[in-house]
């Protein structure tokens, strides 16, 4: 079973639905990342949870629906996953609020958050192409798709406002559409790094930072 989510709790405070709900969408995490959306059947999600059919239908309508609650549970997971990174890379670094992203360690800052999401790379890659593809056939879908880059790129966006804000740097562009350009460069690392079977660290490294300063302008006095 993946560690990328945290154990459910088992309490008496938990509710019984509830937590059939939450145990179909984490066990279809596997599920849906070896087969697809395509390849995934009823029985399949039902079984890897350990419950019936009646238990699904009783939660779900469709196995789509168990897909983007999938989803947006993953997306959730590795926004936290990213946020706790950046934390821990500026107190690695000593980083004080007023410290640059230019000058932080090689922009370690942003770093952070590629290497934070890149254990799970695989996994989330295999899902992201997969609303990807099925979005471009499924209006349903692809509203959700568009609704959860819009999260991540907010999310990230949020992290570079708040450092250049607390540096005095600007972004040459706007920061929203510098994240996205960052969540580009993320995708295609973890594609890289799958498909060719390296290590992506120093590239990631050079690449992050090649962006940072072709789009972030020095503070002035």
């Amino acid at each position: 079973m993946t560690d990328l989510f945290e154990p459910l709790p088992e309490s008496a405070g938990t509710r019984r639905k509830e937590n059939t709900r939450a145990k179909l969408v984490r066990a279809s995490l596997d599920v849906f990342v070896e087969k697809g959306i395509d390849g995934v059947t009823v029985d399949d999600l039902v079984k890897a949870a350990g419950f019936t059919r009646g238990a699904f239908y009783s939660n779900f309508s469709s196995k789509e629906e168990v897909f983007i609650a999938l989803f947006d549970e993953v997306t959730a997971e590795l926004m936290a996953i990213a946020n706790s990174s950046v934390e821990s890379a500026v107190a690695d670094v000593g980083a004080d609020e007023s410290c640059s992203i230019l000058e932080a360690d090689d922009a370690q800052v942003m770093l952070a958050v590629f290497e934070g999401i890149r254990p799970f790379g695989r996994q989330w890659y295999l899902l992201y192409s997969d609303a990807i593809a099925r979005s471009l056939r499924d209006e349903a879908l692809r509203a959700e798709l568009a609704e959860q880059r819009e999260r991540m790129r907010n999310q990230i966006g949020a992290l570079l406002a708040t450092r250049l804000e607390a540096s005095g740097e600007r972004a040459l562009l706007p920061v929203e559409d510098l994240a996205q350009l960052l969540m580009g460069i993320f995708i295609d690392l973890l594609v890289r790094e799958q498909l060719e079977g390296r290590d992506v660290t120093q590239l990631a490294a050079t690449t992050i930072l090649g962006t940072l300063r072709a789009f972030i302008a020095p503070k002035t006095d």
